[in-house]
């Protein structure tokens, strides 16, 4: 089975395990940080995952959000996967959430997939191949200016100082109120890769969030860095980014993160 289906299939079909469960949520509950929760849809579709990856791939390793790291950690391939990518929006019956699932090698990313399975739009990309939604080819935003941008920034408050975002907010909306803060990392990823969403700027993501953004964003046309404007690290246990086309990265890194 080739890469692209066997990503793409594999998150297909943990989307139908979301899906049955969409409005049935009986258990949330909080994990690492108040605020943080996890779902038995999560444990379901990540099972359901990993055992996909393991069957097919015995000998790499697997990063995913609720199980940690499987498998030799010195394997050449890594997987990144996130089973249900905006919990908290799902539990709540908001309609953005996300499956991710990436493939990475020396910390990069080389293949990825974000699916929606609400709207039953598959993200994916490969290095070197392009990036499609559903099979089409997609692109980010050629938006240059902030003035015109909608831009979805994010962090997580237990890991970063709250008053520097705040800083960046304030920076921006000196230039545009166009902002979104939607709840599903991969999925904006996603949005920014497509043209939807014009930057993307998120503190200390996790990398399972990311991975498959990261093949997307690029592959789209697109720049996705950290702080320092250098390239993921998907070995970090987490990392700040900034997602755009390249001219508005570029004028975010200069303007907003250095300003």
């Amino acid at each position: 089975m080739e890469l692209q289906d066997f990503i793409t299939r594999t998150a297909r079909e943990a989307g139908k395990i979301v899906m049955r469960h969409y409005g049935k949520v009986k258990t949330p509950r909080t994990k690492g940080d108040r605020g943080d929760i996890v779902t038995e849809v999560d444990i379901k579709s990540e099972d359901y995952i990993v055992e996909r990856i393991r069957s097919a791939f015995p000998r790499d390793s697997i990063i995913s959000e609720e199980a940690g790291h499987l498998g030799e950690a010195r394997a050449e391939h890594t997987w990144l996967v996130d089973p249900l990518d905006g919990t908290r929006n799902y539990a709540l019956g908001i309609p953005f959430f996300s499956i991710s699932i990436a493939l990475a090698k020396g910390g990069a990313g080389e293949a990825g997939a974000v699916y929606d399975p609400l709207h039953d739009e598959m993200f994916y990309a490969a290095r070197g191949e392009g990036a499609t939604m559903n099979g089409m080819p997609i692109e980010v935003s050629a938006e240059p200016h902030m003035e015109d941008a909608l831009i979805s920034v994010s962090w997580l408050r237990r890991r970063v100082d709250q008053s520097r975002f705040v800083g960046y907010i304030d920076r921006i909306s000196r230039r545009t109120s166009y902002f979104r803060r939607l709840g599903s990392a991969a999925l904006i990823a996603a949005y920014v890769a497509a043209g939807r969403v014009d930057a993307y700027i998120q503190g200390a993501i996790n990398p399972w969030d990311i991975a498959a953004g990261t093949v997307l964003v690029s592959e789209a046309g697109g720049t996705l860095t950290d702080f320092e404007g250098n390239p993921i690290d998907l070995t970090r246990p987490y990392t700040d980014i900034v997602a755009a086309g390249p001219a508005l990265h570029r004028q975010l890194l200069e303007e907003v993160i250095r300003g």
